[in-house]
């Protein structure tokens, strides 16, 4: 029996890459043949997965299982469709069009197809959202919720510590400032203007000796333009800095070197750096939005309004009340420790045991893969 997997792209640092992977090694671990295809790749792609046209072969097996991970339209989902094997569904959810609108047309469109095509992938042996947020859009738009389930991302945090730091960076950001850190795409639905009205609001009113950090790509240059230009207006700009996509090693001395960690996202289907940023002892500062309350699970600061001067304030009391700071620390390590890989790899076996002819897993396997798909309320904000 062999396991594939379809993807739009497989790339260094995408978390939808990593997921992919992450399966990937775990059904390989467990004596099967496992593929994986993208319609695009990097060059670290390229060493690990086939484009996806070399899936055409294997369409008519009855008896293999193939992986869709959606998150973005994509030709390549009429292999999906027609394919003959077992089909599950892992959905990454898509941004709405909206956001892109003003900046990026294209990709608006992209969305919007993306979005109306998912009713039509409803008809797999099982549906999995990366959060129960992302499970409960499949329901809506369709999909039996007796065939849904949660598979949440596997932050890939061992990764970056065995990456070796890049030591520039390490000590430019180790200059004695107080560094705010985000990272990801520099997309609309990020808010980036958020994260820049609220660090303003900390070097004007709170404290001149910091600086912003965006390590991410810049893929749009019409919105990364009006961020420039905002930053400029705000008399930040020589304090804002766009590092753009980062190794893994830079990524590594972002996290090590920054103090704090924003996110002002208004729209998030699992948000993998808030995880990131816990391993690395960073207390989060985030918006609640899409599945970012999830992915918390009640740990971080999560806010609902976006007060920047009070959240300026916030961070300043978390400089100087030692106490607090350690606190947020914890939760943020007890939480961090629900997505281990041997809670990856219980879910994974709850989810494709029965299709994988796996023996029977002990009872709290199972539970395990309920709790995630959303049978337990999930755990209260602080």
């Amino acid at each position: 029996m062999r396991v594939h997997q379809i993807v739009p792209r497989l790339d260094a640092g995408d978390a939808v890459s990593n997921q992919a992977l992450a399966i990937h090694r775990l059904v390989a671990e467990w004596g099967f043949e496992s593929r994986i295809y993208a319609n695009g790749m990097d060059e670290f792609g390229k060493r690990h997965a086939s484009y996806d046209h070399a899936y055409r072969e294997f369409m008519r097996e009855r008896d293999d299982l193939l992986i869709y991970h959606y998150s973005i339209y994509c030709g390549n989902y009429e292999y999906y469709l027609r394919s003959a094997s077992r089909k599950v569904l892992v959905y990454h959810n898509i941004t709405p069009p909206e956001f892109y609108e003003r900046f990026y047309p294209e990709a608006a469109n992209l969305c919007r197809l993306g979005r109306e095509l998912l009713p039509r992938l409803a008809g797999c042996d099982l549906a999995l959202g990366d959060s129960d947020f992302n499970r409960r859009e499949l329901v809506a738009m369709g999909f039996p919720e007796e065939r849904t389930g949660v598979l949440p991302m596997r932050p890939p945090v061992e990764k970056l510590e065995r990456a070796e730091e890049d030591a520039a960076l390490a000590r430019w950001l180790g200059d004695g400032k107080t560094n705010l850190l985000h990272v990801g795409r520099a997309v609309p639905n990020k808010r980036l203007e958020d994260v820049i009205k609220l660090f303003c609001c900390y070097h004007r009113g709170v404290n001149a000796r910091s600086r912003l950090v965006l390590a991410g790509p810049l893929p749009i240059n019409t919105y990364y333009s009006a961020l420039l230009s905002l930053a400029r207006r705000m008399g930040v700009e020589d304090r804002v800095f766009f590092l753009g996509k980062v190794s893994d090693g830079a990524l590594k001395a972002c996290y090590r070197r920054s103090h704090y960690y924003i996110s002002m996202s208004e729209h998030e289907g699992f948000c993998v750096p808030l995880l990131e940023a816990f391993h690395f002892g960073l207390p989060v500062i985030a918006y609640a939005a899409g599945a970012v309350p999830e992915t918390m699970g009640g740990a971080g600061i999560l806010v609902h309004d976006k007060e920047y001067p009070l959240l300026a304030e916030l961070l300043d009391r978390l400089e100087r009340d030692a106490l607090l700071r350690e606190r947020i620390l914890a939760a943020q390590r007890d939480r961090l420790e629900h997505f281990g890989a041997d809670r990856f790899e219980r879910a994974l076996r709850a989810a494709l045991g029965d299709k994988l002819g796996l023996e029977a897993a002990e009872d709290g396997v199972r539970s395990c893969f309920l709790q995630a798909a959303g049978s337990e309320p999930p755990a209260k904000v602080r």
